[in-house]
């Protein structure tokens, strides 16, 4: 992906600069290997928040960010208290400590740096409504200006926060007129087809900018203009295959222009089919599609998991419910989802009186029931398959869980004793593609002794995302899989620390 970028820039000679959202710790391995212009870096107002998200404490973010010629951080209110990480602060006062570790580490390493707030990623749990995403924004705008930040805003919200695509764009006109952020995140067509959020388009930044009574670079404005780009949308099917065309010659490609652009037509077509939105004729057209993906997303939010896919893929399945009274409670109190209801945590434990398993397949509904019904078939038998394949003892049974959460599966492995937990959740609802992702965790410390507990950083989990046949096949997905088992098991650990070379 950097060297991508790296293409893209350098062969349009762009006046930008490039980077790719992962992490400092994988960032500075890719130095390595290739050209890392941007470092990039969730940050938060807590250690144990940081801790969680990459395994490293505000000294070792502030060393590895020594080694970048620019960073990106990004914060957003709400990240210290859906991972259970706040201390009893408040969210406000935590973004403004998030807003102090980006200045501290800035001054240090003395480089090139932005931050970004992604106010409305989390969900209904942090905010219930669209004033208060406003307020959030407006107050994260002010507290990074006084921390001396250059500060944007990633004006966005999950599906199940209930914000209809609509008032996300009246939202963002309103925060735009009164904040003026040094700029806007954005996705090509208000939805983004991976992380599964609504967010600011491209479209919409030259009206945005207008708004503001603000423009872009001159020196962006004189390349763009160059490339037939103007400050008005221009993403018509003819201008994106121009300047396909001309990357294409940049990189070499001797072929005639006419051969270019219908070969750009063409992947155009593609990724349209893929959920990007790029070349549309018209806004209306645009914003249309953008509302059925907000109504399929509201749909498979409140979908029920097919009793008919559990008997066919799962094997003897054991099904518990969380906490969560209702789909209601379920997403508007993460917590509710990560706890199994006493009587099942007792069904669990209970399962296997003689022999514990090394690993235990969980599957949990999550946010995308729908996405379950349609890829469990060709995802848990392929699993069970693969890793009994590499020598690994599964479970007999494979827990199926109703409104349940990642760290349902950490306690679920607690229970029953298990070295590695295999964890398939329906997630990302509104892409376009009913997706699964599975979080591979290990649930020994350094000394053998199980760690299983429900506060079990993320960091300490592998994930593969994107299970979907136009995304991440299933057959390749239970591949890496069972290889991510494997390297967990030999290498007694998972998540940031685990070796997958």
């Amino acid at each position: 992906m950097e060297q991508l970028l790296e293409r893209v820039v350098r062969r349009l000679e762009l006046p930008t600069r490039f980077c790719v959202l992962s992490d400092l710790v994988k960032q500075h391995a890719a130095r390595r290997y290739t050209t890392v212009d941007v470092g990039f870096q969730s940050l938060a107002g807590t250690s144990r928040a940081l801790t969680g998200m990459v395994g490293l404490d505000v000294d070792g973010i502030a060393e590895l960010a020594r080694a970048f010629g620019g960073l990106y951080f990004e914060t957003g209110q709400g990240s210290e208290v859906t991972n259970a990480a706040a201390d009893g602060v408040d969210m406000g006062t935590l973004e403004a400590r998030t807003y102090g570790v980006a200045r501290c580490i800035r001054q240090t390493s003395r480089v090139w740096t932005i931050v970004n707030d992604v106010a409305g990623f989390i969900g209904p749990e942090v905010f219930a409504s669209a004033g208060q995403l406003e307020r959030v924004c407006l107050e994260d705008v002010v507290m990074a200006r006084l921390h001396g930040l250059t500060m944007g805003l990633d004006v966005c919200a999950t599906f199940h926060m209930g914000i209809a695509p609509t008032a996300l764009r009246q939202l963002t006109a309103r925060i735009v007129q009164r904040a003026a952020p040094a700029y806007l995140m954005a996705v090509a067509g208000n939805a983004d087809p991976m992380l599964g959020y609504l967010t600011t388009s491209f479209r919409q930044h030259p009206p945005l900018r207008l708004l503001a009574g603000r423009t872009s670079t001159q020196a962006m404005r004189r390349r763009l203009e160059v490339l037939g780009v103007g400050e008005e949308p221009s993403a018509t099917p003819e201008a994106v295959a121009r300047l396909s065309a001309h990357y294409a010659r940049a990189g070499g490609d001797r072929r005639s222009s006419a051969t270019l652009e219908d070969e750009a037509r063409r992947e155009v077509q593609t990724l349209r089919e893929r959920g990007w939105d790029l070349g549309a004729a018209d806004v209306a057209t645009a914003e249309s599609r953008v509302d059925t993906l907000y109504q399929n997303a509201r749909a498979a939010l409140f979908a029920l998991l097919d009793d008919a896919v559990i008997r066919n893929a799962a094997r003897r399945p054991l099904l518990v419910r969380t906490a969560a009274a209702s789909r209601d409670e379920y997403l508007a109190a993460p917590s509710s989802g990560e706890r199994l209801r006493d009587e099942d945590a007792r069904a669990v434990a209970s399962l296997y009186p003689l022999r514990r398993p090394q690993v235990q397949l969980v599957i949990s509904d999550g946010l995308n029931a729908n996405a379950l019904n349609e890829q469990l078939r060709a995802i848990v038998p392929g699993v069970r398959q693969a890793v009994t394949g590499e020598a690994h003892q599964v479970g007999e049974h494979d827990i199926v869980v109703r409104n349940g959460r990642v760290r349902a599966g950490y306690q679920i492995g607690g229970l029953v004793g298990a070295d590695v937990v295999v964890h398939l959740i329906g997630e990302r609802p509104g892409t376009g593609l009913n997706s699964v992702s599975a979080y591979i965790t290990y649930g020994r410390d350094s000394t053998g002794a199980l760690r299983w507990k429900r506060d079990l950083p993320h960091s300490a989990t592998t994930a593969v995302c994107g299970i979907h046949p136009r995304g991440k096949p299933p057959d390749v997905a239970v591949s890496e899989i069972a290889r991510v088992v494997g390297r967990a098991v030999a290498q007694r650990r998972s998540g940031v620390s685990l070796d997958l070379r």
